[in-house]
């Protein structure tokens, strides 16, 4: 019950500060972020989880919603959820899967840092079968990189990206740049998650309105 309380106030918090965030990008200068040329087609709708019960997919729904853009975050997805997902109506084309764990999340949730590994590997099998396009994500910072849950996470993920979208400091020991390189793996490298609120409406080549 703490737990549930807890993420409920986390989300109000959250998107009172995605709101106050968009107002703000109307009148100040856009930073500039790096996009990679071999960038991978993306198109809406995602489906995002979290590999390790963090806050990360509760805060990309937050930010796809606030930009529009067709969204389910489901925190436990299972396999055989994702193929139902992808034989309704308006399926997912993409799957996010952000990377980095929560010892309360997991412990709320009945499971363990290996379950979770598992889970998410087999989601990523099956959304290639599914032509999904997979995203990867440490978008937490250093609070999600301490201990060896955290790198079960986010070193069972990060190689299976067709994208990666990285929290500049937690790159400390290039390990993330790294694997980018060795794979040929596109990333993004973001300052804060807010900054999503800029890059995604580039790398899914929504309509500007107004």
């Amino acid at each position: 019950m703490r737990w549930s309380c807890f993420r409920a106030i986390s989300v109000v918090l959250l998107e009172l500060l995605v709101g106050i965030q968009l107002g703000s990008f109307a009148q100040e200068e856009t930073p500039q972020f790096v996009i990679p040329e071999n960038l991978p087609k993306l198109v809406p709708p995602i489906v995002v989880t979290t590999c390790g019960q963090s806050p990360g997919a509760m805060m990309i729904k937050l930010i796809c919603d606030q930009l529009g853009i067709p969204c389910i975050q489901s925190d436990l997805l299972t396999v055989d959820e994702l193929v139902a997902l992808c034989n309704g109506p308006n399926p997912p084309r993409v799957l996010f899967v952000t990377t980095g764990t929560s010892l309360k999340g997991m412990g709320a949730a009945g499971v363990d840092v290996d379950y979770e590994v598992n889970r998410c590997r087999a989601l990523v099998q099956k959304a290639r079968e599914l032509g999904l396009t997979i995203i990867v994500g440490q978008i937490e910072g250093p609070s999600r990189r301490t201990d060896e849950y955290d790198e079960k996470s986010i070193r069972a993920m990060t190689p299976e990206a067709d994208l990666l979208i990285t929290r500049s400091d937690i790159n400390w020991d290039g390990y993330f740049t790294k694997i980018s390189e060795e794979k040929g793996i596109p990333q993004i490298f973001i300052n804060q998650p807010l900054d999503l609120l800029q890059i995604f409406p580039k790398i899914f080549q929504l309509t500007p309105t107004g």
